[in-house]
């Protein structure tokens, strides 16, 4: 079972995943598994209210006091729109988490910069990621409230999307290593971590481990190999960030991705499985 200290690193990389691709309330992998869209079409926001005035007394103060919640520990960034609600307490009520949103024209790492900057200058403990120059996360683990407190970024659409976010993670580092039986994982993966929570309508689960040898192009070869002898089908490889690869995979009505990343400057290779799961167990 991986430490508590391993899984406060790793969990807000899983965070960032489910958070940056819009599956963290589903518009994506939930609108595939409807056929309301291609599993390819980019993920978009939820209009802003700057873009419908009439919209900002619709807000609970439920809704406020979210918002505040998610944007308390850090300050805005000075070139960006005005940040509003994504999401809240979507990892079950055992862990409180809130999601805001903005958007600016500076890259991802302009704005990663800015708040590595923003946190080391507070005296706080920086902990981040880069995904190549597309994406990544910073933020800092308060262990006084167990809370993991996080900005992470995606460029999309010619823009940088950001994701602020405050989760007390506690409860959910004591379930992260419990890996549901049905999902098809290398045998050798270690240390996996497993974020799962449910939609309206399906189940979305990311799970997450390392391999201590082999390449992205060698260990995903054996992946695929395993998946279809599990009766699941696996879509074309494609290269993401800087020697990783993806493909996505389905098995009736539950699909996702499965991504292997080179452990850089560590040996090895990390594996991350998404999965959007409606109705039974595959």
């Amino acid at each position: 079972m991986p430490s508590s200290s391993s899984l406060v690193i790793r969990v807000p990389a899983l965070l960032f995943s489910v958070a940056v691709v819009g599956a963290l309330i589903g518009f994506t992998w939930e609108g595939a598994v409807y056929g309301k869209r291609a599993v390819s079409e980019e993920w978009s926001p939820p209009p802003s209210l700057d873009d419908a005035p009439e919209a900002k007394a619709a807000r609970t103060p439920e809704e406020d006091a979210a918002l505040k919640r998610a944007l308390v520990h850090f300050p805005a960034y000075p070139r960006a729109s005005r940040a509003e609600l994504l999401a809240v307490d979507y990892l079950g009520p055992d862990v409180p988490i809130a999601v805001a949103w903005f958007s600016t024209q500076d890259t991802p790492e302009q704005v990663l910069s800015h708040y590595e900057k923003v946190l080391l200058d507070k005296g706080l403990p920086v902990l981040g990621e880069r995904h190549g120059v597309n994406g990544g996360w910073v933020g800092y683990w308060s262990p006084a409230k167990e809370e993991m407190r996080l900005i992470s970024v995606l460029a999309q659409g010619g823009e940088t999307l950001g994701f602020v976010s405050a989760g007390q993670v506690g409860p959910l580092l004591k379930r992260a290593s419990s890996v549901p039986a049905w999902m098809p994982l290398p045998a050798e993966l270690s240390e996996p971590v497993t974020l799962s929570f449910n939609m309206e309508g399906a189940s979305h689960h990311v799970v997450a481990g390392k391999l201590p040898e082999g390449t992205p192009t060698e260990v995903g070869a054996r992946y695929r190999e395993l998946l279809t002898q599990k009766g699941w089908e696996v879509g074309a490889v494609e290269q993401v960030d800087v020697g990783g690869i993806a493909f996505e995979v389905i098995r009736g009505t539950t699909l996702g991705r499965a991504t292997v990343r080179p452990r850089l400057p560590e040996p090895g290779v990390e594996v991350q499985l998404s999965l959007l799961q409606r109705g039974a167990t595959p």
